[in-house]
């Protein structure tokens, strides 16, 4: 069991006992999609690997708030509490101005000019190099404005 599973469950087991079913449903959320793909592969993940399912609940739960109606303010405000619970498990996330800094730096190690052709491995290079940092999106966007 990973080390960032192990932290979850801790963290499950307390939110039982605190009776808080919004940290619970997040932890036991997390707890199944990593547990589900160490029983896939085989193997205990490493933590890059679980931050990569921690990522992607955190990515579904934004979504999911963008889809919500203004109408419901309740379910609002618990996707927002929801989404602080699962980036707390997250490395600290990089500012814009540190991206668009990273972006640049990758662009003058690899010697790229700032042209479209060249956003492929630009993203690919900062997606390995930030993983948890950051994510595709604001990484698209910044680079979309430094590449016009």
């Amino acid at each position: 069991m990973g080390e960032l599973l192990t932290q979850i469950r801790k963290d499950n087991m307390q939110a039982m006992k605190a009776r808080d079913t919004v940290k619970k449903g997040v932890c036991s959320l997390l707890i199944s999609s990593i547990a589900l793909a160490e029983k896939e592969s085989g193997k205990t993940l490493t933590k890059d690997e679980e931050l990569t399912y921690v990522q992607k609940e955190l990515k579904q739960t934004k979504e999911t708030l963008e889809t919500i109606p203004a109408s419901r303010p309740e379910l609002i405000e618990e996707t927002k509490k929801k989404i602080a619970i699962i980036e707390s498990y997250l490395p600290a996330q990089m500012s814009e101005e540190e991206v668009r800094k990273a972006i640049e730096e990758v662009m003058a190690e690899a010697n790229l000019e700032p042209v479209r052709k060249n956003q492929g491995p630009i993203m690919k290079t900062m997606m390995a190099k930030y993983k948890g940092k950051t994510d595709g999106k604001t990484v698209n966007r910044i680079l979309g404005t430094i590449l016009k």
